[in-house]
């Protein structure tokens, strides 16, 4: 979820909906505060590529040309930006990428979990970080 809202536009009403549903759902919302961050800065290097997309879907698909006027004339629905070619091709891109990308995190933390963990519990820093009160009323101990 955190990818899809630094992919998007912030300043559609998509992405207070996505926020909310962070909130809302049981997830790890400082990986979804990172993973946005993350992903808002290849957003800002992808807004070509998003353009080429949304072109794509809103113009040269044809079939698709009276359900965009219809969406358009529902009350609520233009404030999602969706008529603008970049956060159509953001939204698209990162509708067909989530799940490589969720798959791709979980197998990149099933590794960590097995190969590295111990390594990095072992290091100072990770030891001075486990004592301090923040980190314990962050992780809930």
């Amino acid at each position: 979820m955190g990818m899809v809202i630094g992919l998007i536009s912030l300043r559609s009403l998509l992405a207070p909906f996505l926020i909310l549903l962070v909130i809302i759902l049981d997830v790890n919302i400082s990986a979804a505060i990172f993973a946005a961050l993350l992903f808002r800065a290849v957003a800002y290097f992808a807004a070509p590529l998003f353009h080429i997309f949304g072109y794509w879907v809103l113009v040269e698909m044809k079939a698709l040309h009276d359900v965009w006027g219809s969406l358009y004339s529902i009350p609520v629905v233009p404030y999602t930006r969706f008529n603008n070619t970049v956060v159509m091709g953001s939204l698209v891109v990162s509708i067909v990428i989530l799940y490589p990308v969720f798959a791709g995190v979980k197998l990149l933390l099933l590794n960590y979990r097995k190969h590295f963990v111990h390594r990095v519990r072992t290091w100072k820093v990770m030891k001075i970080l486990g004592r301090s009160k923040l980190v314990k009323w962050f992780a809930g101990v």
